[in-house]
């Protein structure tokens, strides 16, 4: 499948090649800072001048910061949304459901029936472009981190991307627990994925870790301590949480030989933290491999981690049901996603949750199901961009995780139309 993907990218391969100069535009989650910092590593390498800036969203007031005489990459964004891409002379690397039609060149796997959603991220979709333009495999590391932090699995070209990363030594894979490494009351108490009943609770986390007699840095563990952990945390995970949650906790842990930060869990939060506490440039310095900011940049993965726990050990009491899906709204910015992942994951999985946020006059969206709700005909791509339409807002994603804009004041108008089609959707079986 990357071959595939490869194939599509030559087009985009052979622009670069003959352009003096790029903008690049890009998301600023983990996959897009990602993917973002493999085209920059590329632009580096090729000696092509450019200039990347990472956006939360792509909307008009991107027009304030491109010039249409500029030939601008966009990453992790623009295949929905081709009114504003087709203002500008791009390429577009992208692993969304495109939307519309494109006049620029478009990399996206969904154009040759690969999910975008599940088997490839933008930060995959940039590296098959990367593998194509010269010895660039020691980038593997970051495509693999960017589908990490997406929440994606190591199926169809992410597969073929981690198999090639081995092959030339950019990750070594390992088994064991995927928490990262660091202090042990640390590393559990900032635990978000898993989310642990003690999550964000610094007495509980403590007294946890004094009953089991643990101390020190959770790397450094004997393995029989590593094993009475690991069976305390599943037992925890057991008692309030789905069975497969239980796979956030063991698996496959990636070791990334070429990049700062080693463990990919560890990387990928990192650079996700940095995009979203409005450091972006500090996660694409880890995506560089800059030195000097790296202290900082892992500060903020927690700092990021105990803004969503509070916010969200405030949240769960209020989370309303109505019907098809549940929502609630929350007043911090820029963890509605996380809370939504948290709650559909590890508190309440039987239904999709919509999570509003009103920050600066705007009202920002995020929607999370499950592998098991997409089974019975869930597609939240479409019930958030047909119902963000209805009332004068956009919106779009993947089936199992999306988000939206809307106009002030329409809040309920917007529910009430996604209830309605997640009904019409989850009551077919069909989408």
């Amino acid at each position: 499948m990357l071959e595939a993907v490869s194939k599509m990218a030559r087009p985009a391969a052979d622009r670069i090649q003959k352009t003096p100069f790029f903008r690049i535009i890009s998301h600023h989650d983990a996959d897009g800072i990602t993917a973002c910092g493999i085209v920059c590593h590329l632009l580096l390498r090729k000696k092509i001048p450019f200039q990347a800036t990472i956006v939360s969203n792509l909307d008009d007031s991107v027009n304030e910061i491109l010039d249409p005489a500029v030939p601008v990459i966009f990453c992790d964004m623009g295949s929905g949304q081709p009114d504003i891409v087709n203002r500008y002379d791009a390429i577009i690397l992208d692993h969304h459901m495109p939307q519309g039609s494109h006049k620029n060149i478009q990399v996206n796997p969904h154009l040759i029936g690969i999910d975008g959603g599940q088997e490839i991220s933008a930060s995959g979709v940039a590296y098959a472009l990367a593998r194509i333009m010269g010895d660039n495999a020691d980038l593997a590391g970051l495509a693999i981190s960017g589908a990490i932090g997406d929440k994606q699995k190591m199926v169809g070209a992410n597969r073929d991307i981690l198999d090639e990363a081995v092959k030339s030594g950019t990750i070594t894979v390992q088994k064991g627990m995927k928490l990262g490494v660091g202090p042990l009351e640390k590393v559990l108490e900032f635990s978000i994925d898993p989310y642990f009943s003690f999550s964000g609770r610094h007495s509980e986390t403590l007294q946890f870790l004094e009953e089991l007699g643990l101390r020190g840095n959770i790397e450094a563990l004997p393995q029989d301590d590593l094993k009475r952990l690991g069976s305390a945390l599943s037992m925890l995970l057991l008692k309030k949480s789905p069975p497969d949650s239980v796979d956030a906790l063991f698996g496959d842990v990636y070791i990334l030989n070429r990049e700062l930060i080693k463990d990919v869990y560890d990387f990928a939060n990192t650079v996700n933290s940095c995009g979203k506490t409005g450091v972006p440039g500090l996660g694409l310095e880890v995506c560089l491999r800059s030195a000097p900011g790296l202290t900082r940049a892992e500060e903020m993965r927690f700092e990021y981690s105990r803004q969503i726990l509070e916010a969200l050990n405030q949240a769960v009491g209020q989370i309303k049901d109505i019907g098809a899906i549940r929502y609630l709204d929350i007043e911090s910015s820029d963890v509605t996603g996380a809370i939504a992942s948290i709650v559909i994951r590890y508190i309440m999985p039987d239904k999709p949750l919509i999570v509003i946020n009103v920050e600066d006059g705007k009202v920002k969206i995020s929607a999370r199901g499950t592998v098991q709700l997409i089974k019975q005909g869930l597609d939240l791509s479409t019930a958030l961009r047909e119902s963000a339409a209805t009332v004068g807002g956009s919106g779009g994603g993947h089936k199992i995780a999306s988000g939206a804009a809307i106009p002030m004041g329409r809040q309920q108008d917007f529910l009430d139309q996604v209830n309605r089609i997640v009904g019409r959707q989850i009551g077919s079986g069909q989408v």
